[in-house]
């Protein structure tokens, strides 16, 4: 079992005859997106309510519950029928993700640039250095580790979240969720073994802690793309 989720399925242990049927469905809700995201569920496979309420022992309606909420996240869709489905993925929904990502997180960064106080400023600046200092591939699966994948979540949040809009800030958050799926393709690809993604990162806090708000913006486009771009030519070939 991964590390990782093995204290997911501790904590839901622990919790589960004292803080009731909301914090069971936080943790089965962490525990199955961290499945999604790291390609565990593959697109387009189905997720089934009595295999996972035994996986995580808990009733099928703290299931539903989580898989709602993961559906309402764009990670998981509901047919008639059919139940529940991690999304299917394609280059054309990655190409038209990419294009929303540029525009509103690139929006967000601007304005928080802008408009950040100082601490704001530290929170980039500590999210960066925690990724900094985190493990990125995984030994045991394909793609990156839980960790990092965290750490790497974090530090974007953390670049948009001074801009004061709400609604923007859960835009740009959904949209992070869907390029979770695609990212974790992009460190199968034979070209991210030369990709400095460290020094992305770094130029990146570097750019948006010196108030550069022209340069931070590019700099995170030419960050996506470049994901976006590995997935393309080696990934989602057609």
């Amino acid at each position: 079992m991964n590390p990782s989720h093995a204290k997911i399925y501790e904590i839901i242990k622990n919790v589960k005859n004292t803080n009731g049927v909301g914090t069971l469905t936080e943790q089965v809700y962490a525990g199955i997106r961290s499945d999604i995201l790291s390609g565990r569920h593959t697109p387009g496979s189905p997720l089934r309510l009595s295999p996972l309420a035994k996986q995580f022992d808990v009733s099928t309606a703290v299931v539903r519950e989580a898989l709602i909420r993961l559906a309402e996240r764009h990670l998981l869709v509901l047919a008639p029928n059919q139940g529940f489905r991690v999304v299917e993925i394609s280059r054309q929904d990655l190409v038209d993700l990419t294009q929303m990502r540029i525009l509103l997180e690139g929006l967000a960064l601007e304005q928080s640039i802008e408009q950040g106080d100082m601490a704001w400023e530290a929170g980039v600046v500590s999210t960066h250095h925690v990724l900094a200092r985190t493990p990125f591939l995984s030994k045991d699966s394909p793609g990156s580790t839980d960790e990092w994948a965290v750490a790497h979540n974090d530090f974007h949040v953390a670049l948009g979240v001074g801009c004061g809009n709400r609604r923007l800030v859960q835009l740009t958050d959904l949209l992070r969720d869907s390029s979770e799926l695609y990212r974790q393709m992009s460190a199968k690809a034979p070209a991210e073994e030369s990709r400095d993604v460290a020094a992305e990162h770094r130029e990146l806090m570097e750019l948006t802690v010196a108030r550069q708000s022209k340069e931070a913006v590019a700099s995170l486009a030419r960050h996506f793309q470049r994901t976006t771009d590995l997935v393309l030519e080696h990934v989602l070939v057609d």
